[in-house]
């Protein structure tokens, strides 16, 4: 048995540690600007002592071989980790955050004798193995002074490469934000464009090249400070907790944060007599798998021409669709309404018919038909469907009953929190095929015009929704 050490032990390790971090402060100072080349094999900390005090730096970003150049001019504080600057970099230049990056200092990303400063992808790839997380560094750490550099590098295959340069440095006062925008010139190249910064190439995918609104970008600046820090469960609601911490600092979450923080204020809930009204289609279904052989299909595993005229008079999405509605095929939301049923594991085929799962058959036969459309609205199989369903469920809650969704803007959050696949970013398409679009498509009454209703939803779907995420 190994003895207890003694009382001093504790006090005399730290005393040594403190004054080893002293030693080690002082060696990278000494050493930051010099070439790795004089240490051989031994790759420079270019890191240096945390500034006693929060300093503003004010820094120049240029997106280098731009022409025109194509540059801002930012005010950030020392205390931000190179996680935070590469928020406030993917925002100041309008990108998405769904790419791999790196910050470099003592030269360019990639280069050897450079200390590279990884975001968590390239961390947990293991690559590049002397380099350090981005998130544990803070930006005061490497630049302190007017002319201090360092190198930032987003999405490896277009390859926007930015050099950062300190124009001058403050200490930082009580109403200093985290980051501010003061200057800057011309728009910045949009994602996904292949590397695209020549103004005559820029021409054929900007409306006006030269337009920058340096007001508009400090106020989004401004009120977007909330993502550099964590969501909290106390915060906002449980399930949103994971996609937003998926998301992480990327400009799309800020979207997200905003509606989860709307989330919190209490509503009250639909009575269950709304509820029953909204449910009906849902109900239409339950009713009849209930019964003696469930729904029967035809041989092509389609619901017979009487069932689908049946089931188009309940549903919402079929008030105004185009056609005889006697086949399934050519009804297309009842079709995938059904199957949506299906995929949220509330019916199932068994020897040509539909049949209640044995969760759905434990909801209904004690009449909580409620209960078994909330809990049928995240659950999956698939863990980013139902990420993917948690955020469009926030988007249903939290958009006006009757107007349209912001599409482009939730397939946005959907690729910041799940990543794109091999085709690329998530679409609006993909949005469209999830369960629970369909599910909450057909609850209540949608009274939009045609052009529109794919897009909105009712009252009743919006409370339920909200109901979903909250309880």
């Amino acid at each position: 048995m190994v003895d207890a050490p003694p009382p001093l032990y504790d006090h005399f390790m730290s005393s040594t540690d403190d004054a080893q971090d002293d030693v080690l402060a002082r060696f990278h100072e000494i050493t930051s600007g010099l070439d790795a080349e004089v240490f051989g094999d031994v790759s420079v900390d270019r890191r240096r002592r945390q500034p006693a005090t929060v300093q503003v730096l004010t820094v120049r970003v240029d997106l280098h071989h731009s022409t025109p150049p194509i540059w801002r001019r930012l005010e950030l504080r020392s205390d931000l980790s190179l996680e935070d600057v590469h928020t406030v970099l993917q925002t100041a230049f309008g990108w998405a955050g769904y790419h791999l990056w790196r910050f470099a200092a003592g030269g360019a990303p990639f280069d050897g004798d450079a200390q590279q400063f990884l975001c968590e992808f390239d961390v947990e790839e293991g690559e590049d193995p002397d380099g350090i997380p981005a998130g544990e560094v803070r930006l005061g750490e490497l630049l302190q002074s007017e002319g201090d550099t360092l190198e930032y590098l987003y999405d490896y295959g277009d390859g926007w490469d930015l050099g950062i340069v300190v124009e001058s440095v403050r200490e930082a006062g009580e109403g200093d934000a985290p980051a501010r925008a003061t200057g800057g010139s011309r728009a910045a190249p949009p994602e996904d464009c292949g590397g695209l910064r020549d103004e005559e190439d820029l021409k054929t995918l900007l409306e006006d090249p030269a337009f920058f609104d340096v007001a508009a970008l400090d106020l989004e600046l401004w009120s977007g400070t909330t993502m550099l820090t964590g969501p909290e469960a106390d915060v906002v609601p449980t399930l949103l907790v994971e996609p937003l911490t998926l998301i992480g600092r990327a400009r799309a979450g800020q979207d997200l944060m905003d509606r989860a923080l709307l989330l919190g204020a209490p509503l009250a809930p639909l009575p269950d007599s709304a509820v029953e009204s909204a449910l009906r289609a849902l109900t239409w279904f339950l009713e009849r798998a209930d019964a003696e052989g469930g729904i029967p299909l035809t041989g092509a595993g389609y619901l017979r021409p009487a069932d689908v005229e049946a089931a188009s008079a309940v549903l919402p999405q079929m008030a105004d669709w185009i056609g005889m509605n006697d086949r399934e095929v050519h009804a297309v939301p009842l079709q995938m309404f059904r199957t949506s049923l299906q995929r949220a594991g509330i019916l199932r085929k068994h020897k040509g018919a539909l049949l209640f799962t044995r969760r759905a058959r434990a909801y209904y036969r004690t009449s909580n038909v409620r209960e078994l459309f909330l809990d049928s609205l995240v659950p999956s199989r698939y863990e980013t469907e139902e990420l993917a369903q948690v955020v469009l469920l926030t988007y249903v809650a939290t958009t006006k009953p009757g107007l349209p969704l912001p599409m482009v803007e939730i397939a946005r959050v959907l690729t910041a929190t799940i990543g794109p696949s091999e085709s690329g970013p998530v679409t609006t398409g993909a949005i469209l095929d999830l369960p629970a679009w369909h599910l909450l498509a057909n609850t209540g009454t949608v009274t939009s015009r045609l052009s529109e209703r794919g897009f909105c939803f009712s009252p009743e779907a919006t409370s339920l929704a909200r109901e979903a995420l909250t309880r």
